[in-house]
């Protein structure tokens, strides 16, 4: 390196640490925000539940009910929804498709022989500024 050049490598250095390289651009995905899903039985000995799960960059959590009733996994870019929900230490596994403001699928709850429809609806958008919602 010739030492004139030093003082410009110096410069650059600053301004990619002040301006260039900051954290990780916070990836969003069109779905993220507060649903309210709920799920009927079609077959089997299980009642309707209604729940809400936030999508936070793609990823399903659930709102609420104090741990009785848990709900994790993806919605994918153009909406395909792969979850299990649980209650009671017991899982089921959901999937279907998410749309602007609704969506919907099947369940599937083989340790109690249930099976039926889930179907969501928007309550709000996850906002722009926050990265810390759950």
């Amino acid at each position: 390196m010739i030492l004139s050049e030093t003082p410009r490598m110096a410069v650059a250095f600053v301004v990619l640490a002040l301006f260039g390289a900051g954290g990780p651009a916070l990836a969003r995905s069109p779905y993220d925000g507060l649903w309210a899903v709920s799920f009927v039985p079609d077959q089997g000995d299980c009642e309707r539940h209604d729940v809400e799960v936030f999508i936070r960059n793609g990823e399903i959590s659930h709102v609420g009910d104090h741990g009785f009733f848990t709900a994790e996994g993806t919605v994918g870019d153009q909406g395909r929804v792969e979850a299990s929900i649980g209650a009671l230490g017991l899982t089921a596994s959901a999937e279907g498709r998410l749309a602007d403001r609704q969506g919907g699928g099947t369940w599937v709850f083989p340790e109690r022989g249930c099976a039926g429809r889930w179907s969501a609806e928007r309550r709000s958008p996850a906002p722009v500024e926050s990265t810390d919602y759950q």
